[in-house]
């Protein structure tokens, strides 16, 4: 198989070998794919600085199996994230590495991470696109979390009722939670599905809620850039006191 400048990012890089990098990307058009960027290590490789997480690129590679031999990279679109919009990012990317299959085309879950990611580059607030791609995310790989209709009865969402969701269940009815479900109020439904996440009591519900829904998806392996970000929020809380 060759595939010729297809859009892509690079979601997670190693070294491997003597000079080479060991690449997952993320392509529009072919899902995510392993790739082996040979030479890319030397001083003065040609894909040397080219190669970044997050960036978006064009990408061609060629081979079969499960790892594919990169061929050309090209920038497409140079974006400097920083700060917390950079841990956004990477959690972002991770989520796609841990929940997607390689060679699974998702090319809407790929216009959704270019369009976070390229607000987080203009210095977004991180939490409401990120809640906003969770649950695009969810249900672009069949795990959507119910929004606007019960999942047993069917009727719609009122704004004025109280509800619960359990992954496993769906979301019905009711002002009081059983264990492994989580209470969520109507208005805060309505709001997710509308994508307009700016009440802060709203966001924190669509939190919890879409934290339940990848929990379910992702198993016990925690996430590593959640790891890393507790990690350093310990070492400045410590740093502060």
């Amino acid at each position: 198989m060759r595939v010729q400048l297809e859009p892509a990012f690079v979601l997670h890089r190693r070294p491997y070998r003597d000079s080479s990098l060991l690449l997952e990307v993320f392509s529009r058009e072919h899902g995510r794919q392993g790739l082996v960027a040979r030479g890319a290590r030397r001083p003065k490789g040609r894909w040397r600085g080219l190669l970044e997480p997050l960036q978006r690129l064009r990408l061609s590679w060629s081979g079969r199996g499960e790892l594919g031999t990169l061929t050309a990279a090209e920038p497409e679109a140079r974006r400097a994230i920083a700060g917390d919009g950079l841990y956004a990012g990477y959690y972002a990317g991770e989520l796609i590495l841990r929940l997607t299959a390689r060679a699974d085309p998702h090319p809407e879950l790929f216009d959704i991470l270019d369009s976070l990611l390229a607000m987080l580059a203009d210095g977004a607030d991180p939490g409401p696109p990120l809640r906003l791609f969770e649950r695009d995310l969810l249900a672009e790989i069949g795990y959507g979390v119910p929004l606007t209709h019960e999942t047993d009865s069917g009727e719609p969402v009122r704004p004025d009722a109280a509800y619960v969701y359990h992954p496993a269940h769906g979301l019905r009815r009711g002002a009081r939670a059983a264990p492994g479900e989580i209470p969520i109020a109507g208005d805060a439904l309505h709001a997710l599905a509308a994508g307009d996440l700016s009440d802060t009591g709203h966001a924190r519900a669509a939190r919890r809620l879409l934290a339940a829904g990848l929990a379910a998806q992702l198993g016990p392996q925690p996430l590593r850039t959640m790891q890393t970000l507790r990690a350093l929020r310990r070492f400045r809380h410590s740093e502060e006191s």
